[in-house]
């Protein structure tokens, strides 16, 4: 059985259209779920509610930590209005992209314009969310990428959005030279209603559930991108982000999911045209994550990935024909790779 709370109600002090609900998913790690809140709590704009999701928790939340987090998020102390707090707890770990399309279905009859998704490891700062919104009702774009940058080190670039190459990967952008943004990083992503709702109807959710975590927001970008959705960056609004929190950056269990989702995010989503005009760029892309994995030594994982991505193949093409797929080669980084 789930538990379902609404801590406190959120302020009726902002226009809906303007409004913000985050969507967090927590697992764990305690620590960075509390840092989250306590930096969305300093947002001096739009946000409005702040949904946690607890993906299946091995050691569950306990009421105190509750009523700390409710705490931080009610802003007693200060002359801001308080920020709505719901939490939810699942009994099993549905991963990034099941537990966020909970977060996002549980809040979308609250009307919030506007939805941001975080991860539990990424911290806003103060005037983030604004900048977000500004970017957004400025540009008419239903995608909005922040600056993410490194926790440990708020100097140096960790992310402004994602960039697709000719080979079907994505890249984190850290340069113009990064080729043209595509879409948000699931990281960090500020998300318009209208676009939700429509993905939402889609019969993997918005984001796709068999994903678990990684190219999930892949994805969602080229779902978007092919039916019209513009994407705008956001480069005064700073994040901060420590990065591989729930499986490790360089664990086995992630490279597994880079390289499986990979392919299935070419399958699902890329036009046969756009296959055989790059057929060969794709081959060399495969090719080439095999080589990084024995150099890494994930080559076991890397594989094991590859196999099921591949064996997966024909289902994601037959099952995705109810809409249009992703065919403009313009779009799309041209170069091979993008060297880190």
């Amino acid at each position: 059985m789930n538990l379902s709370l609404a801590l406190h109600k959120r302020s009726d002090d902002f226009s809906m259209e303007d409004s913000v609900d985050a969507v967090v998913v927590h697992y764990n790690r305690t620590d960075l779920t509390t840092r989250c809140i306590e930096a969305l709590s300093r947002d001096e704009g739009p946000l409005r509610t702040v949904t946690i999701i607890d993906s299946g928790s091995t050691s569950p939340v306990g009421h105190q930590q509750l009523k700390e987090w409710g705490r931080l998020l009610s802003r007693k102390n200060g002359s801001s209005p308080p920020i709505g707090f719901f939490f939810e707890s699942l009994q099993e770990n549905v991963g990034f992209a099941g537990a966020n399309n909970h977060g996002l279905y549980r809040r979308l009859p609250d009307g919030a314009g506007f939805f941001l998704v975080i991860n539990n490891d990424a911290y806003v700062e103060p005037s983030a969310l604004s900048e977000m919104l500004g970017a957004a009702i400025k540009t008419g774009a239903a995608m909005i990428a922040p600056a993410v940058y490194r926790a440990n080190e708020p100097g140096r670039i960790d992310r402004f959005g994602l960039t697709l190459t000719k080979t079907g990967s994505g890249y984190d952008r850290r340069h113009d030279a990064d080729g043209p943004l595509l879409c948000p990083s699931g990281c960090a992503a500020l998300y318009r209603r209208d676009l939700v709702m429509d993905l939402m109807g889609d019969p993997e959710g918005f984001f796709d559930r068999r994903f678990e975590a990684y190219a999930e927001d892949l994805d969602v970008g080229l779902r978007a991108r092919t039916r019209g959705y513009s994407v705008a960056f956001a480069s005064a609004a700073t994040i901060l982000h420590e990065g591989g929190a729930t499986f490790g950056p360089s664990s086995p269990r992630s490279y597994f999911l880079r390289h499986r989702n990979t392919i299935w995010t070419i399958a699902k989503n890329f036009s046969l045209d756009l296959i055989v005009t790059f057929s060969f760029s794709l081959l060399i892309g495969q090719v080439a994550g095999l080589a990084n994995a024995v150099r890494r030594g994930r080559f076991k994982a890397v594989v094991k990935g590859k196999f099921e991505g591949v064996r997966a193949w024909s289902s994601f093409r037959r099952e995705n024909g109810y809409s249009p797929r992703f065919s403009d080669p313009n779009l799309l980084d041209q170069r091979l790779w993008i060297k880190r």
